[in-house]
């Protein structure tokens, strides 16, 4: 249960760096640190939000896998939405505007 709401935070974090660096971001520096943010983000709001669940609801999570995968996210989400960000902001440059 933990490793897929960590695999779909991942998902989500990384579909909103692809669109904030495609669409958003004025440049390359930019979109980098818009996408490294939103993948903290969507790690801790994943975080937050699991612990609230397991408050509410004993024993519906483990607490030691979901350390792990707490851990495993706050390393893979940022660094992968921030090259999402710049591999979109350079798939938006790229484009011929007219």
């Amino acid at each position: 249960m933990e490793s897929i709401t960590a695999f779909v935070a991942c998902v989500v974090a990384f579909a909103l760096s692809y669109y904030v660096g495609y669409g958003r971001a004025f440049s390359a520096l930019s979109a980098t640190m818009l996408g490294a943010a939103s993948g903290v983000g969507f790690a801790v709001v994943f975080f937050v939000m699991t612990v609230a669940v397991a408050i509410v609801l004993p024993g519906t999570f483990d607490a030691r896998s979901l350390g792990v995968n707490f851990i495993g996210l706050m390393a893979v989400a940022p660094l992968g939405s921030a090259v999402l960000a710049v591999l979109g902001h350079r798939h938006a440059m790229a484009k011929m505007r007219f």
